[in-house]
This record gives structure tokens, C-alpha cells and sequence, in this order.
């Protein structure tokens, strides 16, 4: 788990523009970050991650702290998703 200190604030997400700049506000203040696409991808998996606009931000370094671990493992969703299809071809709810 990630320990929160005076370096560290929670950053709302405001908008990405055409060349890959990340506009957040932190507190007061409005953060004009260039990501790579790495971190693009990285910021578009924490957003759907967190289901939230939220993203933790390290005030000194300029660094997000992303959450970029997939919330569903895609063979068992594939397997439930199976699994309920079979059910309504036997007309079970």
C-alpha cells in the first residue's frame, strides 16, 4: 500500500491534449505534464482502474503514481461470459 506523505497529493484529472500533455489540477495549482505513450497507456488503464478522475501525484518529482494492474483476469471473465451463454441457450436465468 502506498504511504501518503507532504510530497505526495491527489491530482484531478482535467483533460489530455493531441501531443500528450496531461492537464491536472493538485490542490491550487493546474500541472501541465508530457507523458510518453507508455504512460499514456499507463494513465488510461489507472483511470479505468479506479473508475474515478483521481490520480496520486508526487509534488517534487512530477511523477503520477499510477495503478496499471488489469482488475479482471481475461480468461475467467471469457469463461463466466461461456458460462452464462450456456445458461440462456437452456433458458436459465
Amino acid at each position: 500500500m502506498l504511504m501518503f506523505n507532504s510530497d505526495y497529493e491527489v491530482g484531478v484529472f482535467k483533460r489530455l491534449s493531441e501531443n500528450n500533455e496531461l492537464v491536472m489540477e493538485v490542490g491550487q495549482e493546474e500541472y501541465t505534464i508530457m507523458l510518453s505513450d507508455q504512460e499514456m497507456v499507463d494513465l488510461e488503464q489507472h483511470l479505468v482502474n479506479q473508475e474515478n478522475l483521481l490520480i496520486p501525484f508526487h509534488k517534487k518529482t512530477k511523477e503520477l503514481i499510477l495503478n496499471t494492474e488489469s482488475n479482471y483476469d481475461e480468461e475467467e471473465m471469457e469463461e463466466l461470459m461461456n458460462i452464462s451463454e450456456g445458461a440462456e441457450d437452456h433458458g436459465e436465468d
